[in-house]
């Protein structure tokens, strides 16, 4: 396994634009996939939106099956100040920012016992791409004055995408790469089946639970694991190698496009691989033919 270093802001949408060029074996989770990154968003074309047809099967209800001992908090709701976000409109067909607030603050308190109350949530929307080709509403959630968690929620199924904590240790730690861990995963392989079941990650029974890659979000060691449900579904998970928390989840619905993401870009490499190699064995072939060309 490879190591890559992880970037403080915006934590899933760094892993997921890494994991579309270094491939599912490095993935780093580190934040929603379309939240801007010190100010900026990449150019990306817009594309119609997509939907499986299994999707109203994923979608969680803000009205009902709520949580364990959760009660609605008094939060506030604002636009992310960017310039991005300022220019997105959601149409008719999209639910309202507050209702899409309501499921990620439901979500924070089922998978990290967050409490909103008297918090804030910054929300954006954002229109399907060739990336993601489903809109969506992202959110950075200012805990205490800090941006410390997000999530990213379908605008028109209501099923989330991903969720996130970051966070800055207040001790030093090593963020090196573990090479015994890279060996020996097994412990953090069962923690994410146990959590994925527990939390319903892929609807359902659990299939298994694979080592993806290393990394680090600030001063935060992260090791990441591919869950994969009876079912088919397949999620992101991601850990701290310092205390085992539950740092993150990328969901099927918006996993399952990184994935594919992932073989395209694989087999152009490999294309021009063969490209490049069948050029040099005619190039040695044919070494006056070489010569006259230049």
């Amino acid at each position: 396994m490879k190591e890559r270093k992880a970037d403080k802001k915006s934590f899933v949408k760094t892993m997921l634009a890494a994991s579309a060029v270094i491939g599912t074996s490095t993935l780093l989770f580190q934040g929603a996939i379309q939240a801007a990154t010190e100010g900026t968003i990449p150019k990306t074309n817009i594309v119609a939106t997509k939907y499986d047809p299994s999707a109203s099967e994923r979608a969680p209800s803000a009205q009902n099956s709520l949580p364990s001992g959760y009660k609605k908090a008094n939060y506030t709701i604002r636009t992310i100040n960017l310039e991005y976000y300022r220019n997105q409109a959601p149409t008719s067909k999209d639910m309202s920012r507050e209702e899409a607030a309501e499921i990620g603050a439901q979500a924070l308190w089922k998978i990290f016992n967050l409490n909103l109350q008297g918090q804030v949530i910054e929300m954006g929307y954002q229109q399907a791409t060739e990336n993601l080709p489903r809109s969506s509403w992202y959110a950075d959630v200012v805990v205490n004055g800090k941006r410390s968690y997000s999530f990213t929620v379908d605008s028109v199924t209501g099923e989330l995408f991903n969720i996130g904590h970051e966070r800055t240790l207040n001790k030093k730690v090593s963020v090196a790469f573990d090479k015994a861990l890279d060996k020996n995963p097994q412990e953090y392989e069962a923690l994410a089946k146990k959590l994925a079941e527990k939390h319903n990650v892929v609807q359902g029974k659990i299939k298994s639970a694979e080592y993806n890659g290393q990394g680090y979000s600030n001063n935060d060691p992260t090791i990441s694991l591919d869950v994969t449900g009876e079912k088919g579904d397949k999620a992101l998970m991601t850990f701290s190698r310092h205390d085992k928390a539950l740092l993150g989840i990328v969901y099927h619905p918006e996993y399952k496009y990184v994935l594919e993401s992932n073989e395209i870009f694989l087999k152009e490499l490999q294309d021009n691989e063969k490209a490049e190699t069948s050029e040099k064995a005619n190039a040695s072939a044919n070494p006056d033919l070489t010569l006259k060309a230049k």
